[in-house]
């Protein structure tokens, strides 16, 4: 793990791995996640071409808390992070949530971003039926509590503290909740560690960062219709978290974007080898 002194002082933790003079990319990983989930072989991702710079969002990991940001304060951490490490030009992949994190850097710096690769995106939130769209039990609530800010960050804290008493528990609960992603989470001793590890960061600071995103979900202070980057958009059509209406929306309002379906694929198919490849062949 990294660090970085932001200019307003907060401090950004991330990892770059992968193939060291390979193509860089900008990972943004999702709510409850950070910067650890992937797949869990870094050399396929060197095999790809790839440097991998993936950065955990404030109360994340390392990172520090944020309140009150919106997504597109994101775009201006990134441009942080790129400049620190001498980066002028790279690619952008973001999955679920981090999907806007990804959209705000080139909606913020749209002739330094070459390529985006969304997969199973989020939607603005605050347009009329996209949180019915949520499909996950705990997804739903979030929805539900939204307008309620202190009880969401309750409800956040308390998720968190019940996920960091057993976090192999939380994966196989998971699993549970998401039957399409099941063997995601547990067929494979690696990827299954790789999830324990990356929920683990995510909790870490007792939910605040889920609290942060779920806000900023609702709130992301640009339009899709800002980011003219050409966008590969891939989502599995059996996701169990949302429902595929919500990213072939996003689809429809991005003004350059080529949509991929999975089939048979569910929301955390993307670490899978065959997925991982796909994401990472439209960027590199």
């Amino acid at each position: 793990m990294r660090t970085l002194t932001l200019a307003d002082g907060r401090e950004l933790t991330y990892d770059v791995y992968g193939d060291p003079d390979g193509t860089p990319v900008v990972f943004n990983h999702s709510l409850s996640d950070s910067r650890l989930v992937r797949h869990p072989d870094e050399t396929v991702t060197a095999s790809l071409g790839v440097r991998m710079i993936a950065a955990d969002q404030p109360g994340v990991g390392g990172s520090t808390r944020q309140p009150g940001r919106r997504m597109v304060d994101w775009g201006a951490d990134m441009e942080e992070l790129v400049d620190a490490l001498g980066i002028e030009r790279f690619s952008v992949l973001g999955h679920s949530g981090g999907a806007p994190h990804a959209l705000a850097i080139p909606a913020r710096m749209p002739d330094r971003v070459d390529r985006v690769a969304l997969a199973s995106p989020v939607s603005p939130l605050d347009e009329p039926g996209m949180a019915r769209l949520l499909v996950n039990k705990d997804l739903k609530l979030i929805a539900r509590l939204h307008h309620v800010h202190q009880l969401l960050r309750l409800a956040s804290a308390s998720a968190a503290r019940r996920a960091m008493r057993d976090i192999p528990s939380y994966v196989e609960a998971m699993a549970e909740d998401d039957p399409t992603d099941a063997n995601v989470f547990l067929g494979d001793p690696a990827r299954r560690e790789m999830f324990e590890e990356s929920f683990g960061a995510g909790m870490q600071q007792g939910g605040e960062g889920m609290y942060e995103m779920i806000m900023a979900l609702w709130d992301w202070g640009f339009a899709p219709e800002d980011v003219t980057t050409h966008v590969d958009l891939f989502y599995g059509d059996a996701d169990d978290m949302l429902d595929p209406a919500m990213p072939l929306h996003l689809a429809e309002r991005l003004p350059d974007c080529e949509v991929h379906r999975w089939p048979g694929a569910g929301h955390y198919a993307f670490v899978e080898r065959e997925h991982w490849s796909d994401l990472l062949g439209a960027v590199a």
